[in-house]
């Protein structure tokens, strides 16, 4: 769905370091949980973190790049399933550097390190995980982000 901020997606998204990372999956799948995680563990590691949004994200092409925004009414507001919506430190928009599919485990991609999707005709990131697997989708998407590829 389009509207004047951009196409509306299913998912969570969220500032880390200087990286926009845009996380989707059905609904259940951990999305909110995922880039939670990542705001903890860069926080933890003195890296900054916010939400930019979560449950829809508003993205459009700018300049050949993704800028993701949170819908007015959802800005700061990050879902914990079974305890409801929660106020976090969120950014306004983010230039998103990677798409995370989360997914069921047999449909999963074990090597992506040089993996690319489109979305709205620009190139970017791409990590097909599995759903529910939060620690390891944060490692993997740390390591796509902050790690060199090791090539033999």
């Amino acid at each position: 769905m389009r509207d004047e901020e951009g196409e509306l997606i299913h998912g969570s998204a969220a500032l880390v370091g200087e990286y926009g990372v845009l996380v989707r999956g059905a609904s259940g799948s951990g999305k909110s949980s995922v880039v939670r995680a990542l705001m903890d563990r860069a926080s933890y590691g003195g890296v900054f973190a916010a939400l930019v949004s979560d449950d829809q994200c508003a993205v459009r092409e700018m300049s050949a790049r993704l800028l993701c925004t949170a819908p007015g009414t959802l800005q700061s507001g990050l879902e914990v399933r079974g305890s409801g919506l929660h106020r976090v430190d969120f950014e306004k928009s983010a230039i998103l550097h990677l798409l995370v599919d989360l997914v069921e485990p047999n449909q999963s991609v074990r090597f992506g390190e040089d993996a690319v999707t489109h979305l709205q005709g620009v190139a970017i990131g791409h990590l097909i995980l599995p759903k529910w697997e939060i620690e390891g989708a944060c490692r993997a998407i740390e390591a796509r982000l902050f790690l060199p590829v090791w090539k033999k």
